[in-house]
């Protein structure tokens, strides 16, 4: 299993298209053979900030979505839309364990 969470910071400017084009990302991904969870969250004390946590069932997984005709067009509005450089990080599950991931 591979779990990323990655943040984002946004131009104030560019929210609106970010989040358009990161809903449709994540939309299309959950339908992604291998793909466990897409979540989206934005910070509610401050709006510009974003968090997606994504949980593969493998890096193969990981890998195709990266390939895909959604992730190459939320990236393209996504390099334009960061004030800032953010950060990603890896986790392993504790708890589910792994094999009770649902898919």
């Amino acid at each position: 299993m591979y779990i990323f969470q990655v943040h984002h910071y946004i131009k104030p400017e560019m929210l609106e298209a970010y989040k358009n084009a990161t809903l449709e990302n994540a939309r299309q991904t959950i339908l992604e053979p291998g793909i466990l969870r897409f979540d989206v969250f934005q910070d509610a004390k401050a709006p510009a900030h974003f968090s997606l946590f994504e949980v593969y069932r493998d890096l193969v997984a990981r890998e195709f979505h990266l390939q895909t005709a959604h992730f190459l067009a939320w990236k393209e509005v996504a390099l334009v839309s960061f004030d800032r450089k953010g950060h990603g990080d890896e986790f392993i599950a504790l708890f589910p364990a792994e094999l009770d991931w649902k898919k």
